[in-house]
């Protein structure tokens, strides 16, 4: 760490300038949701309690599963009943005697089964959350800090947690995008007891969603990132799904802090506060308590420059990731990470050494040179447009490939958010092939009469895409590819890397 000897900034600001991120063996350990972690057992006993259900059959502490292909040796096994599949169905002996299951949490159990029972009578899911409420409410009683917005909530997440890295209290972040009402309850339900602060991601669909997971949780620190389109099949305007992401705040009680985004107008139309409730702002915005003072790409795209200021001290740092929407992610957990009592400048070495989610602008490259920039978890039009804009960015010896999938849930906007983004796609002019999958990139680049272009490749799936698009790629290539999940774009992302150049 080094202090800038003359800055451009204000003389009343003091200037930290962070270099090299920390080394591996300076990092506080981050506990996570391991499947075997020994401070997060439950005893038959807090199980029946925390289900309101019945002991049928005695077992030992354990973890809790709610999937049979993942499950653990030591695991409890929570079967929930969804619309689509009833879990029941998987508990045999083999589940105990194959993969060490101690014990069922559910309905009923198989003939024969001989390990530990904990009947509940009612709705699976409806139990499992009455787990999850019982563990927030007395077997942990630390901070948590709930994410939501419509997009980056996963990335600020991990940014949170690997800024509180220096913080007193060891932190526990929720599991990849367990965002949902069953993997907000695990979440809640796998929080060691040795952990002081659990970042936890909170994602809905749908109207009342947020509301029912900040319920379960009761965020101490609740974070709206943004509002963008998203979900327009369960919503007619933004206006709506503000209010829906909204519910975060709703309940908030005094005490509790609210982290805004500023430079979001939908996010401050969600203002005022409920009473007693401390408002915390970040952004680019003038008078924000944490502000995103300036922000660049640097070492050829492949990084992000940032310079924050909080209470007057600045501090500078590089993100070792591609994308400058990193930037105000980082802003995000500068917030968070301060208000628990970390300095600007210790978030600034943490955030430098921070790593891009799986399939989350994912810089990979493959053993044929070929850059690839995995962004397949998910797809909307804010999200899609930053990651076109990220590829722009990025120096490149060979061609600048974008590899779109279709962007699903848009509703009646469907068709005019892929016009859009083609738009924006079309008109960057080093982008020198586009490659589009999915019926709506397809009919809308055939509404604009793009489909003739020679430097667009189309076709409504992923496997006869991949096959085509390989025949136009070369080892010194940098490729986005990108769409919503059920596009299945990672076929694409696989016959890239498995392709002999």
């Amino acid at each position: 760490m080094q202090t800038a000897a003359a800055t451009p900034y204000s003389q009343h600001s003091h200037f930290v300038s962070l270099i090299k991120p920390p080394s591996t063996s300076s990092r506080q350990f981050i506990a996570t949701t391991s499947k075997n972690n020994s401070s997060s057992l439950w005893s038959v006993s807090e199980i029946a309690e925390a289900v309101r259900g019945r002991i049928l059959k005695w077992g030992p502490p354990g973890t809790i599963s709610t999937d049979t292909r993942t499950l653990q040796p030591n695991q409890w096994f929570f079967a929930i009943s969804g619309q689509n599949l009833d879990a029941h169905d998987f508990i045999t002996p083999q589940l105990s005697q194959d993969q060490g299951c101690v014990g069922v949490i559910g309905n009923r159990v198989c003939e024969n089964w001989d390990k530990g029972f904990v009947e509940t009578e009612a709705d699976t899911l409806v139990s499992l959350t009455n787990m999850a409420t019982y563990a927030r409410n007395r077997r942990f009683c630390g901070q948590v800090v709930g994410v939501t917005g419509s997009v980056g909530k996963t990335s600020t997440k991990s940014m949170i947690a690997l800024a509180l890295q220096s913080s007193e209290k060891p932190v526990y972040e929720s599991h990849g995008n367990w965002n949902n009402r069953t993997g907000v309850a695990l979440s809640l339900i796998g929080i060691p007891n040795t952990a002081g602060i659990a970042v936890l991601e909170m994602g809905m669909s749908g109207k009342g969603e947020i509301l029912e997971l900040a319920r379960m949780a009761e965020p101490t620190i609740r974070v709206l990132l943004n509002v963008g389109a998203s979900h327009f099949d369960n919503f007619s305007s933004l206006e709506q799904i503000a209010m829906a992401k909204g519910e975060i705040l709703e309940e908030a009680k005094p005490g509790d802090v609210c982290v805004l985004n500023a430079d979001d107008p939908l996010v401050m139309s969600l203002l005022p506060l409920p009473f007693g409730v401390q408002k915390v702002l970040f952004g680019q915005t003038a008078g924000c308590d944490v502000r995103l003072v300036e922000c660049e790409c640097t070492n050829g795209g492949l990084g992000v420059r940032v310079v924050l200021e909080y209470h007057k001290e600045m501090v500078e740092f590089v993100i070792p990731s591609p994308g400058l929407h990193l930037a105000l992610n980082a802003c995000a957990a500068a917030a968070v990470a301060t208000l628990l009592g970390v300095s600007l400048s210790q978030v600034g070495i943490c955030l430098s050494a921070f790593t891009p989610v799986k399939m989350r602008s994912e810089l990979e490259v493959a053993r044929n040179g070929v850059k690839i920039v995995n962004d397949v978890y998910n797809a909307n039009p804010v999200s899609t447009r930053a990651a076109i804009d990220l590829l722009k960015s990025i120096d490149c010896k060979g061609q600048k490939i974008a590899i779109l999938g279709d962007m699903l849930e848009l509703g009646a906007i469907e068709l005019e958010s892929h016009k859009m983004i083609l738009k924006h796609c079309h008109s960057a002019h080093d982008i020198d092939l586009i490659g589009l999958v999915g019926k709506r990139f397809c009919t809308a680049a055939k509404d604009m009469n793009l489909l003739e272009e020679f430097n667009i490749v189309c076709s409504l799936e992923p496997e006869t895409f991949a096959e085509e698009i390989v025949k136009r790629i070369n080892c010194n290539d940098v490729i986005l590819v990108k769409g919503s999940r059920g596009m299945r774009m990672e076929k694409v992302v696989n016959a890239i890397k498995a392709m002999e150049i």
